[in-house]
């Protein structure tokens, strides 16, 4: 018998969103594993972070390959430089937060966060999706890394006041609603099929088709390839407030076909050496053509 469709469940959709974290956490920890021996060779950054970006307009985890992973993980990037900032009053970016009380007290839960089954996440979530598209059309990608995070974690925080009724506000609000978003989008380009709850029949996905498929049919095939390297100007580490001395820089050009004919004939992206490592100087490349490529006719 066929799985029925059913009304949208926001207390399953909420538990969905738990086993996609878990898998991302999966992804992650092959992720880390592969980028040790990519790290090695500067064609082979420069290919990976396009690579990222190209597939699924990701370009909020190809971070990972760039110089903004160098002294810790994106996601503690991220938490001292624009969430904690917005949770603890007068908070220094780099500080211990310790000691600090802030809008992460679990006082400050209100009824609806106390008992919320999943349904207001999802709510918040949904809610904040067309900010997050608009920020994202709005800067051509993730390049201006800086007004997305600081625009998003603002407006989510007021969103989140709006739908809980109360003013708690932590991380994993955040990571959370920015990387269903950010599922939400790779899958407007990608397309999905249409997905239901093994249990209840509950449909958890309904079929839809991307921006690639259209462009490039429902079979497409995107390969990025890097071409080739050249010595390029080393850049200011302090620039990118590392304490860590660069010995090297190089210009890595990459090409972008879909069904083997070219969509991007060539993106120059930097990258620089750190002890026997390469890692993409994100703020001298400019990725916006990877976000356009695929609007043809």
């Amino acid at each position: 018998m066929a799985n029925k469709e059913k009304e949208f469940n926001y207390k399953l959709y909420g538990t969905f969103a738990v086993l996609i974290v878990v898998a991302a956490l999966v992804a992650l920890t092959l992720f880390s594993y592969t980028t040790r021996y990519t790290a090695l060779d500067p064609m082979k950054t420069a290919q990976t972070y396009v690579d990222t970006i190209v597939q699924s307009g990701d370009g909020y985890n190809a971070y990972k390959n760039s110089l903004l992973s160098l002294d810790s993980k994106f996601g503690d990037f991220i938490r001292v430089n624009y969430i904690y900032p917005e949770i603890y009053e007068n908070y220094t970016p780099g500080s211990s937060t310790k000691d600090l009380k802030g809008l992460d007290d679990k006082e400050l839960k209100g009824e609806k966060s106390l008992n919320d089954d999943g349904t207001l996440k999802g709510k918040v979530t949904d809610e904040m999706y067309p900010f997050f598209l608009s920020l994202v059309q709005a800067n051509n990608g993730f390049d201006n890394y800086d007004a997305i995070f600081s625009g998003y974690v603002k407006k989510l925080k007021e969103v989140r006041k709006q739908v809980f009724e109360d003013d708690y506000f932590d991380d994993e609000a955040f990571f959370g609603a920015f990387e269903a978003n950010l599922s939400k989008y790779g899958e407007s380009l990608t397309g999905c099929e249409d997905e239901f709850d093994k249990n209840t029949g509950v449909q958890l996905k309904k079929a839809s088709k991307g921006a690639y498929q259209s462009a490039f049919g429902d079979d497409y095939k995107l390969t990025v390839k890097a071409l080739s390297a050249s010595d390029a100007q080393v850049p200011d580490a302090a620039e990118y407030g590392i304490d860590a001395e660069i010995s090297e820089a190089k210009t890595v050009k990459v090409q972008v076909t879909a069904n083997d004919k070219v969509v991007v004939d060539s993106i120059d992206i930097t990258v620089v050496k750190i002890g026997h490592s390469w890692y993409v100087a994100n703020k001298s490349c400019d990725t916006s053509p990877l976000y356009t490529f695929y609007k043809v006719g």
